[in-house]
């Protein structure tokens, strides 16, 4: 019997058999590195959280802005309305949205699906110009819900340069906020127990705390400020989102390293899937 030849055919000599088995073995090279570049593709999206999860209650990209209103990409259509005259810029995913830490923020009114019960978790990409607040107050607000009672304060603090979470109680995380770059920021209430995360690493967890006001706290959600009106954010915000329940850190650093897909709100015809958001 005939040995295989190079290409790995047992063929005979003749040219056009030759010819015949390399072209096959080009379009098998050919449909493996078709089939690896999907996989390498879909690979760093695999592990984030599906956006059309009922509890991904609010989530801003910052992408799409009519107007004075800012489009809510979560299924439950909370749009926010814009004060101030922030300017839209180069973002850590796409566009980011550029504060100017004093009459710069975004209203969005109360609806029941922004009460939080039990557990609730928030995060952003935040590149901050300072830790406090305007005229040197201690917080400046990346997002909040309520005063007396809160829901959530999300804050840049000072003196401690970290995150500040006033939801139930306060506390604050164990890091350092570095100033004038991106850091993904997420923090969360599970039972009474703070936790917090920067760059996906967890840095503080401090129980013992309160419980949540669930309805009882019917005010609006602010993002760039808090509701005392002089804690307004200066920097940019990108990737504004907020769940009502506890994720996991899998899920956290997943949702810290992509861009969610954005869904059409509830009581449409159709849900439409956008593309996901180029990587910068």
């Amino acid at each position: 019997m005939r040995a295989p030849d190079a290409c790995g055919c047992s063929s005979p000599t003749k040219f056009k058999r030759a010819y015949t088995c390399l072209e096959t073995k080009g379009e098998q090279m050919k449909t493996f590195f078709f089939l690896l570049t999907i996989i390498m593709i879909a690979v760093p999206f695999a592990h984030a959280a599906d956006p059309s999860d009922d509890s991904l209650i609010l989530y801003f990209s910052f992408d799409e802005i009519d107007g004075d209103m800012v489009t809510d990409h979560s299924q439950y259509g909370n749009d926010g309305t814009i004060a101030g005259a922030p300017e839209l810029v180069a973002g850590k995913f796409g566009n980011a949205l550029k504060l100017n830490g004093e009459s710069d923020w975004i209203e969005v009114p109360h609806a029941d699906i922004l009460t939080v019960d039990t557990s609730v978790t928030v995060m952003a990409w935040i590149n901050a110009g300072r830790h406090m607040g305007p005229n040197e107050q201690r917080w400046q607000g990346i997002l909040s819900k309520g005063n007396s009672p809160r829901s959530y304060s999300f804050y840049t603090e000072s003196p401690s340069e970290c995150l500040h979470l006033s939801a139930g109680g306060g506390s604050v995380c164990t890091g350092k906020i570095a100033l004038n770059e991106w850091q993904h920021v997420a923090a969360q209430v599970d039972d009474g127990t703070h936790r917090y995360w920067l760059n996906g690493e967890n840095v503080g967890e401090f129980g013992g705390k309160g419980a949540l006001p669930g309805a009882a706290d019917t005010s609006s959600v602010f993002v760039g400020k808090t509701p005392e009106n002089n804690r307004e954010f200066l920097g940019l915000l990108d990737e504004v989102r907020i769940w009502n329940r506890a994720l996991n850190e899998e899920e956290i650093q997943a949702e810290m390293n992509s861009a969610a897909t954005p869904v059409e709100p509830l009581g449409k015809l159709s849900t439409t899937w956008a593309t996901l958001k180029s990587k910068r």
